[in-house]
């Protein structure tokens, strides 16, 4: 059952399958791209809005921290800036409690009632002089305990603010703290500290700043933690756990220089954007289900027709050899098509008809030509009264031609033999060229390097001349000018070489293997070297004695390798080799 829903929806169809697989991946392509652009985009628009959120959130925390901040730094400036204070703080009290009392009231006066009821003094005057004794804002500077940051405010100006990086702790409450000198002509007579009570920072953080499921955070500058808000219930040891890769962070710089700090985990982000994926995903689905079934109507809607076609060519193969068998009907694609084949079929087995009826009529011929045999006398008789006649008529042209022939046809014919001499088959070769010359009026050149130890070697007749015919009527055809065939000749150990070459128009690779292969056609003259390689077999048994190197446009040269025989040694090897075949 599982099979055939599969076949359904993937068919065994060649055709078939390749329109329903394209159909596929051309229609899903741009859903699959949108989707993954709508996600990307649906997790940057997510991202952005809880940005922008907590982004106003931090920003409504800070203004209301700033604004407690800015008060405190403002009380603390008129107080170090107070000249009575000033003065005050440098008489000489020795024993007089009614001078030192007058100074607690005016002290008490210029601080004013704490801020918060629950907080005894935030403001707190460390005197440098040792009369005073301490009260509810004056201490002794001798009394507090020593840390960088008293250090750093007594070495400091007027108007620099020292905060404390930690928080002080004092009866179990927690202080954000921070220092400023007091100075009379810059004279260090004292340090005022501030303590503001943390958990009023802590409470803007956490009513306004903290969002719905994050958190909001402050740390010092050493990236230790001051304060998380008590909603959230992850465990964050230190800052450097609240990274990017895993928050969505907002951060700025309190007047304190400690940061406030919001985070979103992106899980949060992730599951919003996973339930739009999701919902993306699923029309996905249901997309391609659709796709399937409308790829699957369409392919076979397309290929149905001509797919029971060829299945009929498959099952009958009369249908091939009767065209009338192969019934159309309609006027679609499909059945034109099935027209053209019915054409291409019916032309196929015309043709076939007319090469069976060459072949027959060609045995027929063949038959005929070596039934009759024609007499070489009767040949050399009837080209004499030709000459003769053209000598009367004073036409040197034909009398020229006459005389090569001649020629040509007395070595070629040589009274029966199929094996005649080097210098034989190029003086053959060389009254053929001359031929040529006069029948086209072209100028081939025919240039010959020889090494003259071989002309008395014997070689089938008719091995060169091939090449030669094929390098003038395929090679140099055209060619009017600068028309050139090479035939070098020479010994190599065992062997005789002969490379012949011209500078016609040459060949490409496939059209050398083509005749090397013997899949030769006569646009290509392989029938002569066909031939040749097959005369080199019969002959010599090689299987390589020839090559072909051609470049289009600038010639082809052929190498033929033979062995090196006189006359009788050359018979005997073919008279064995026609014994070994039989």
């Amino acid at each position: 059952m599982v099979k055939q829903k599969i076949r359904f929806f993937f068919p065994a169809s060649t055709m078939n399958n390749q329109i329903f697989k394209n159909l596929i991946i051309f229609t899903s392509i741009p859903i699959i791209l949108i989707s993954i652009f709508f996600c990307f985009y649906t997790y940057q628009k997510y991202k952005g809005e809880y940005l922008d959120t907590i982004g106003i959130q931090l920003n409504e925390s800070k203004n209301l921290i700033d604004e407690i901040l800015v008060k405190y730094i403002d009380k603390s400036s008129y107080i170090i800036t107070n000249q009575k204070l000033i003065k005050n703080l440098q008489k000489n009290y020795g024993n007089d409690l009614e001078q030192m009392i007058y100074f607690f009231e005016d002290t008490d006066a210029m601080i004013g009632e704490p801020y918060y009821e629950d907080i005894k003094s935030p403001f707190i005057i460390h005197a440098a002089n040792e009369t005073l004794y301490d009260g509810k804002f004056v201490d002794k500077l001798t009394n507090i305990p020593s840390n960088d940051s008293i250090e750093e405010a007594k070495n400091s100006p007027a108007t620099d603010i020292i905060w404390k990086s930690d928080l002080t702790v004092k009866d179990n409450q927690s202080y954000l703290t921070f220092y400023r000198n007091i100075v009379d002509f810059k004279t260090s007579i004292g340090i005022l500290e501030v303590n503001i009570p943390y958990n009023v920072v802590a409470l803007k953080m956490d009513t306004i700043g903290v969002p719905d499921t994050g958190l909001i955070l402050s740390a010092n500058k050493d990236g230790n933690i001051l304060h998380l808000n008590n909603q959230t219930r992850l465990e964050i040891p230190n800052l450097k756990s609240i990274t990017p890769k895993d928050y969505l962070i907002v951060s700025d710089s309190l007047k304190d220089g400690n940061q406030i700090i919001v985070a979103i985990p992106k899980m949060e982000v992730n599951k919003k954007t996973f339930r739009t994926i999701m919902l993306v995903v699923g029309f996905f689905l249901i997309y391609i289900f659709v796709m399937l079934l409308a790829s699957k109507t369409t392919a076979h809607r397309i290929t149905g027709n001509l797919e029971s076609f060829i299945n009929k060519i498959k099952r009958n193969d009369q249908l091939l050899l009767n065209e009338e068998l192969i019934q159309i009907s309609g006027t679609d694609d499909v059945s034109i098509i099935k027209l053209k084949l019915k054409e291409l079929v019916s032309r196929l087995n015309e043709i076939h008809k007319e090469v069976v009826a060459v072949k027959l009529e060609k045995s027929s011929l063949e038959i005929e030509l070596l039934q009759s045999r024609i007499n070489p006398h009767l040949l050399y008789n009837s080209l004499s009264v030709i000459n003769w006649t053209a000598l009367r008529n004073k036409d040197g042209k034909t009398v020229e031609i006459i005389d090569a022939m001649t020629k040509y046809y007395r070595i070629a014919l040589s009274k029966g033999n199929s094996v005649i001499s080097v210098a034989s088959e190029l003086e053959m070769i060389k009254e053929y060229v001359k031929i040529n010359v006069l029948a086209h009026s072209v100028d081939y050149l025919l240039v010959l390097d020889i090494e003259e130890e071989i002309l008395g070697f014997y070689t089938s007749k008719h091995l060169i001349q091939p090449i030669v015919e094929n390098a003038i009527l395929h090679g140099l055809n055209g060619k009017r000018e600068n028309a050139i065939v090479m035939i070098k000749g020479y010994r190599d150990l065992r062997d005789i070489v002969f490379e012949i070459s011209d500078n016609g128009r040459g060949m490409r690779p496939e059209s050398v293997n083509d005749i090397m292969n013997l899949n030769f056609t006569a646009s290509l003259g392989g029938y002569g070297i066909k031939n040749v390689i097959k005369r080199i077999q019969a002959y010599y048994g090689y299987n390589d004695g020839i090559a072909i190197e051609s470049e289009v446009g600038k010639g082809t040269k052929v190498t033929i390798r033979i062995e090196a025989l006189n006359e009788a040694e050359l018979n005997e090897r073919r008279e064995f080799r026609t014994f070994d075949a039989s």
